[in-house]
């Protein structure tokens, strides 16, 4: 059955990025417009959640109703707290500033994961301090109140675009490449060691130069992936995706606009995907016959 999407915000200035479902309402960031949005299915009306975010992508919600995201501007993550104010987080990897953050997932013991890539855009103010040598996924490890120790994880990627962790949290997703930078675009899975360390990577599926390749991804109840991916200007074109934990893609859906960018799954019982594009547009798709894994 296919999936029909609608349109429920929109259209922002520019892409929209990152998602998360805060229990009533779905977050997204209006990246070029600094914003983080709240779009709310009760009400079917969209607020602003924070403005002058420095071009906030990924998003990633705690328990204790904080938000992490990825500030591509300012080569950091931040944490809008419940108060309404905002907290800089560790951003040196041994003594040296990490890129641009597109991407950000927690899990269950507190650990921040993020995608580090170089962007096309730059970032804020006069190159003071230049870029890593490497685009690597990174974590930040919690090693007390508001301390953190960041760490390398992957040390093969190319340019990571998205992450997420499987339902165990024994398994790293990353999106790997940037096709506007020429790279490969491929999709990895990392098993990762009780230490949290990288074992051998396995590489699940690899794109044609044509293809854009994944852009974003999320996990559903079965432990299947969701992608965006592609884009109309070659390849196969914008779709969105289910892949089996294996790499097999198992369900193909037209995507609701080119450039699809981030899914997440909302509503009661996780029950509504929903997308960005870079058409500035937030979609969602009811009756997909898939929920979001809900994580303690």
């Amino acid at each position: 059955m296919a999936w029909q999407f609608e349109k429920v915000a929109g259209p922002c200035k520019g892409r929209t990025g990152g998602l998360c479902w805060d229990g009533s309402g779905m977050l997204f960031s209006a990246v070029a417009e600094e914003r983080v949005l709240r779009y709310d299915p009760a009400t079917d009306e969209t607020t602003v959640f924070r403005r002058w975010t420095g071009r906030v992508n990924g998003l990633a919600r705690d328990p204790g109703g904080a938000l992490y995201a990825a500030q591509e501007g300012g080569r950091r993550i931040v944490r809008f707290n419940p108060d309404g104010s905002t907290s800089p987080v560790l951003d040196l990897l041994d003594g040296a500033h990490h890129n641009q953050p597109v991407d950000v997932s927690r899990d269950r013991s507190g650990r921040i994961w993020f995608a580090d890539p170089w962007n096309a855009q730059p970032p804020y103010g006069p190159p003071a301090y230049p870029l890593l040598p490497h685009a690597s996924v990174l974590r930040l490890d919690p090693t007390g109140p508001d301390r953190w120790r960041m760490v390398r994880f992957t040390h093969d990627t190319a340019g990571p675009r998205a992450i997420a962790l499987s339902s165990d949290e024994r398994t790293l997703y990353v999106a790997d490449g940037d096709a506007e930078r020429g790279d490969v675009c491929q999709l990895f899975a990392y098993p990762v060691s009780s230490y949290g360390s990288a074992g051998p990577r396995h590489t699940l599926l690899t794109f044609t130069a044509a293809d854009r390749g994944i852009e974003g991804l999320c996990v559903d109840s079965e432990g299947c992936l969701i992608a965006c991916m592609g884009w109309a200007r070659g390849g196969a074109g914008p779709a969105i995706v289910v892949i089996s934990p294996s790499g097999t893609i198992l369900e193909t859906h037209a995507s609701p606009a080119d450039m699809p960018m981030r899914c997440a799954f909302g509503d009661v019982g996780l029950s509504t995907l929903y997308v960005t594009a870079a058409d500035g547009g937030l979609y969602r798709c009811r009756g997909t016959g898939r929920r979001g894994l809900a994580r303690p």
